[in-house]
């Protein structure tokens, strides 16, 4: 439910641009909750100011729509004993800075449930608080927030007026809500939980503007099987997973000859420069190993990139075997004499197809193109085997001395191949 704070604010809470903005908000710190605990004192919200000059807030007003607060300079010198450099007793932002929006019980002599001042603040921020005893009425995690002023300025977390995205939700105990740009409209996706190991940023760049994190999320090969010898495509799928746009990136695949898991000399295949990817995109990029050696491959696909914080998911490796390129038709040897002395007496010719149960012929031809012997004409039912020649032609008689063409044609309901050789007869029986 909206809050009654006037026609002009419901107005001015559409503007399009305003010089300050909410950037993080801590609704859940870290201990226990109650008057004076933790989850009360410890409360934050972080404004940041986009323009280039400095913005005085004083007389602005925030919200969390159950009660209303005005923003006040923060005048409490205790807490320059921690931060010594901060800036109080002010409520001017200076240009493209940041403020803090503390509860006034962040220093309190009579904290309890421990966790006292558990922040670290930069040199130079501006501290602020309001003039109530908590933020609102004290943040809950599904608080929305709104802050203005009674010009024409406002910013929102939470998206308030929308009110089917159940957003906020809880981001965790002492994680706080970062926008992921200080330039972004506030919208569900604008808001992501701080990943800074302390859990938040007041007063510091947020984490997930840091965050860069290209990932190898799949490699596979085209065709899935290769003979020796023949191409390959190598796809390498790649997203980026981080908050952030990724820019001048790189990637490289490498055959880890000597499997130590890093690219040696010698073993890269394809570099590549990447071209901008924002979040949550994917790219593929693929490269052709045109002849792909015999033998087992760990082929390793690997990003490089300056600003990546995730290491881990940077690489992956697939192993690629190939088969050995089988001949579908050959001799054992082509020359042969049939003269009974048991060497070579046989033209032995050998076949091997991926089908089985087609028509096979295996024809003997002279140099003129004249049919000397059938060596098969029939359909098979195993797709390799060896017949052999004798060296007799048609009629059963010794074919002469010379070259001759052995012609195949092998025929499946699927495919037809043809396929010819030569081969000599040196020598024929007496």
């Amino acid at each position: 439910m909206l809050p009654n704070i006037g026609l002009i604010v419901l107005l001015s809470f559409q503007s399009p641009i305003s010089p300050i903005v909410i950037n993080e908000v801590m609704a859940n710190p870290k201990g226990s909750s109650g008057i004076g605990y933790p989850e009360d004192r410890n409360e934050f919200v972080e404004l940041f100011n986009i323009s280039a000059e400095p913005v005085d807030i004083r007389g602005w007003r925030i919200t969390d729509f159950d009660a209303t607060d005005s923003i006040i300079a923060w005048h409490d010198t205790a807490i320059l004993s921690q931060y010594p450099d901060v800036i109080i007793n002010s409520t001017v932002i200076p240009g493209n800075n940041y403020a803090l929006i503390l509860d006034p019980e962040y220093t309190s002599l009579n904290a309890a449930g421990g966790y006292r001042e558990p922040y670290y603040f930069p040199d130079s921020l501006l501290i602020l608080t309001v003039g109530n005893t908590t933020i609102g009425n004290e943040l809950q995690n599904n608080d929305p927030l709104l802050l203005y002023s009674f010009t024409d300025d406002s910013s929102t977390f939470g998206t308030p007026f929308d009110f089917a995205d159940s957003f906020p939700d809880d981001a965790g105990d002492g994680i706080s809500w970062e926008r992921n740009s200080p330039y972004v409209a506030d919208a569900r996706e604008s808001w992501i939980r701080s990943i800074d190991t302390s859990g938040s940023t007041p007063g510091r760049i947020n984490s997930t503007l840091t965050y860069y994190d290209l990932s190898v999320v799949n490699m596979y090969s085209t065709p899935t099987v290769v003979n020796e010898n023949n191409p390959l495509t190598i796809s390498v799928v790649i997203s980026n997973i981080g908050y952030q746009s990724a820019y001048c990136w790189n990637f490289t695949i490498f055959n880890d000859k000597n499997k130590n898991n890093i690219e040696d000399v010698g073993e890269r295949l394809c570099l590549a420069y990447g071209m901008p990817l924002s979040v949550d995109a994917e790219t593929t990029i693929s490269y052709v190993w045109n002849s792909v050696p015999a033998g087992e491959h760990l082929i390793w696909a690997k990003v490089d990139f300056i600003d990546d914080k995730n290491l881990s998911n940077n690489a992956m490796s697939k192993t690629i075997s190939t088969l050995p390129t089988i001949k579908k038709f050959g001799l054992v040897k082509n020359i042969f004499s049939p003269d009974n002395d048991g060497i070579d007496d046989s033209l032995m010719v050998q076949y091997n197809f991926s089908e089985s149960n087609g028509k096979l012929s295996i024809l003997v031809y002279d140099l003129n193109g004249r049919l000397i012997r059938k060596l098969i004409d029939q359909k098979i039912y195993n797709k390799s085997g060896i017949v052999a020649w004798d060296g007799d032609n048609i009629n059963n008689q010794p074919a002469p001395i010379g070259i001759y063409i052995i012609y195949l044609e092998y025929k499946t309901a699927n495919s037809t191949i043809k396929e010819k050789t030569s081969a000599i007869l040196a020598k024929k029986r007496d």
